[in-house]
């Protein structure tokens, strides 16, 4: 009898326990469940998005490789822009849509691209080469406010020898010699050997050869380093 009513009193504060706890713990059942499946179907959809918009890339990839930029190639480059931006494919079209519209002499429409392809760029060396090639561009275009802007951006320190290159070619651009030498030279002092022959022909066009180490001469004419 006393063990009966041991577990009678045990089924009891079961059914208390269950009547106080119970609902809680059905709710607390079905938001976990809900948050897995919720979680594996975020997971597909984003899997599938990247798929959509890789292959939207390719279509517009293999366009720009035959040289068949067509309007159907802008429809599905504007769809990765208004439906994709979220991946890296967006600002990769962009990139390669600017490099095809700067070498068909469309120098706006090549701006315009870069301009998307920093905006929606979620990876620091597409945004730094995507600015790079902006600034010349603005240079181009006699944009020197726009290019100038650009420059004193934040960048990472790999990039200061190309940003101190462009910068010497927008005060060349701006009629400041004096000013481009100081770039020129602070660009291939960074660059060290490893400076482009274009580069020092710049600089050596401002009336100063170049020495090995990077510093400007009075006179004389390239090393043979240049």
């Amino acid at each position: 009898m006393n063990e009966y009513e041991t577990e009678e009193q045990q089924i009891e504060a079961l059914k208390k326990w269950w009547k106080e706890n119970g609902t809680s713990l059905i709710i607390g059942l079905l938001v976990g469940v809900t948050a897995l499946f919720g979680w594996r179907y975020y997971m597909e959809h984003k899997n599938t998005h990247a798929m959509q918009a890789s292959d939207l890339y390719m279509q517009v990839m293999q366009n720009v490789a035959r040289n068949n930029v067509d309007d159907k190639t802008i429809d599905i480059h504007n769809q990765l822009i208004n439906k994709f931006s979220d991946t890296p494919y967006a600002a990769l079209s962009a990139l390669a849509l600017a490099k095809s519209e700067y070498e068909k002499g469309n120098v706006d429409a090549a701006a315009a691209q870069l301009e998307l392809a920093a905006k929606y760029a979620d990876d620091e060396t597409i945004v730094q080469i995507a600015n790079l090639r902006l600034v010349s561009i603005y240079i181009e275009q006699g944009q020197y406010e726009a290019a100038e802007k650009l420059l004193n951006a934040s960048h990472d320190n790999a990039y200061d020898a190309r940003y101190e290159e462009l910068r010497g070619d927008l005060y060349l651009a701006k009629g400041d010699k004096a000013q481009a030498r100081t770039a020129y030279d602070k660009a291939i002092g960074l660059q060290g050997v490893a400076a482009s022959k274009w580069l020092k022909l710049k600089r050596q066009n401002l009336g100063e050869s170049m020495n090995s180490s990077g510093a400007a001469d009075a006179g004389g004419s390239l090393n043979a380093a240049a």
